[in-house]
């Protein structure tokens, strides 16, 4: 890891850290001031986390896109974006920052502690204009629904707590109206992304290798979360469920997208071959 991109990365992660501290401090002692400031340490560390991916790039002369450091890098920067739209749009969600802050700082983490480190050439199928559209999207894609996953477990929580306490708590979350609504709206997002990713990812596979899919172990893994998504927009739109048992739905297909990911070191297959 080079000097500067080892400045950058180290205040984004203690901005990140000081973020969660302040987002506590709001939810514990109820002071809306802490909560802009958690804001704008966020913010802040947003912006030093685009220069930490900025001067890497500009190093290695290519996107983040190899072994589990840069795809940390990558994947909570997307992470933190979704975070932000949703919290400048929706009024009340920036308090989320008190579960997507530890969200972020775990996979910052992994990544760290992980081989990769070092500045590395992309390998030969790497070299396609189609890296940018696949990569992109599944970022998206991902980003959105480890996002949806975040706010799913906070859903459940809120509508389960006061069945134990016998009483109303977690009042510093948005209502469970608004967390159910956010959830939809950003799987929308996602799944559209995925859908990108696909095809993008089958069109640059058909230039390498003359196929559009060849049922490695991530490709499939990655249809059967489209299908798992799928079947939430439909049971959402046209059944028209809500509620608990979609947001269960929501934790239950983002950890299909955990395998398809998370598990590929541990599979064979193209994809594992160049992650």
């Amino acid at each position: 890891m080079r000097v500067l991109e080892g400045v950058f990365l180290w205040v984004t992660i203690s901005l990140y850290v000081v973020s969660l501290l302040l987002f506590l401090w709001r939810a514990v002692f109820k002071n809306e001031r802490q909560e802009l400031y958690a804001w704008k340490c966020w913010l802040i560390g947003f912006c030093t986390h685009s220069a930490t991916i900025l001067v890497r790039w500009i190093e290695s002369g290519h996107p983040p896109v190899l072994w589990p450091y840069e795809h940390g890098l990558l994947s909570t920067w997307f992470i933190a974006l979704i975070f932000i739209l949703a919290g400048r749009w929706v009024p009340g969600l920036k308090i989320l920052g008190i579960v997507v802050s530890p969200a972020v700082l775990m996979i910052l983490g992994y990544g760290i502690m992980n081989q990769g480190i070092g500045i590395e050439p992309l390998p030969p199928p790497y070299r396609s204009n189609w890296l940018w559209v696949h990569v992109t999207f599944a970022w998206l894609a991902y980003g959105a629904f480890a996002f949806t996953a975040v706010v799913a477990l906070l859903y459940i929580i809120r509508h389960m707590a006061p069945r134990f306490t016998g009483k109303a708590v977690l009042k510093w979350l948005p209502s469970p109206e608004v967390l159910d609504d956010l959830i939809f709206r950003v799987i929308i997002f996602g799944f559209a992304g995925l859908t990108i990713e696909m095809g993008a990812g089958a069109l640059w596979a058909y230039g390498l290798w003359g196929r559009y899919w060849a049922w490695d172990p991530m490709e499939t893994w990655t249809l059967t979360s489209w299908v798992v998504y799928a079947l939430y927009l439909h049971l959402s739109v046209t059944m028209g469920w809500r509620g608990i048992r979609m947001a269960w739905l929501a934790i239950i297909a983002f950890c299909f997208i955990l395998i398809a990911f998370g598990g590929i070191a541990m599979m064979r297959g193209l994809h594992g071959t160049l992650i």
